[in-house]
């Protein structure tokens, strides 16, 4: 059972850069920008990521959406890129640590706006609770650790960034707490992405221009 995440980009989460801010002078660091570009591909001939090499990358079908639970052209760009689909999801697991959901790999749309010609390429990622941070703490914590190397990858897929269609991307982190399902997702157009890599705005400032949803997708602010 797919569940579709959904966000609204009129509201800006200022409380969740704050909250971020606030957790990098904790910590005596500045946000990072040094991720961008640092993140080689592992399955592509020569650097390129639309060039995927002939790897055993079918183990990870399940990985994708289930292609019967479309109702838009999200179908039929998963049928197209396949193969990068699959590669990216190598690519996470085994250049990256992480454990993606089980068919979660494909592509998201508003279901408020009910713009289906905007899709987000996402992805879950299954994380343990650690500690006692409570769920906005602990949310700022996974965003921070791990969403600039994903999208470091995911964005090097150019072929899947060049279809109209194609709006941005969407990262959730699954984890239970207290035998119940949590989850956060940070939605990022892909305009946002490419001022990112062309050093006109900052991984802060892509964040703030980006938009948070919490398990039920509702956009959420987070806590100070």
């Amino acid at each position: 059972m797919i569940y579709y995440k959904e966000f609204s980009g009129r509201v800006r989460v200022i409380m969740f850069i704050l909250l971020i801010n606030a957790a990098a002078c904790a910590t005596g660091q500045a946000v990072d920008d040094s991720a961008k570009g640092d993140i080689k591909p592992l399955f592509t001939e020569n650097g390129n990521a639309d060039v995927v090499k002939n790897v055993d990358i079918k183990k990870y079908t399940d990985l994708l959406v289930n292609i019967r639970s479309y109702s838009t052209n999200g179908g039929y760009y998963q049928n197209k890129h396949e193969k990068s689909l699959l590669s990216m999801a190598g690519e996470i697991i085994e250049g990256q640590d992480l454990e993606i959901s089980k068919e979660s790999i494909g592509f998201y749309y508003d279901k408020k706006s009910a713009r289906t010609d905007r899709l987000f390429l996402g992805v879950d990622i299954n994380i343990e609770k650690e500690g006692s941070l409570d769920y906005g703490r602990f949310s700022v914590k996974l965003i921070k650790e791990n969403v600039s190397g994903i999208v470091d990858l995911m964005f090097k897929y150019k072929a899947l960034f060049s279809e109209e269609e194609v709006f941005g991307i969407v990262i959730g982190f699954k984890w239970f707490e207290n035998g119940s399902g949590q989850q956060v997702n940070i939605w990022i157009k892909k305009d946002d992405l490419r001022l990112f890599y062309d050093s006109k705005i900052t991984l802060n400032e892509m964040y703030q221009r980006s938009t948070i949803t919490n398990t039920i997708g509702k956009i959420i602010l987070l806590p100070i």
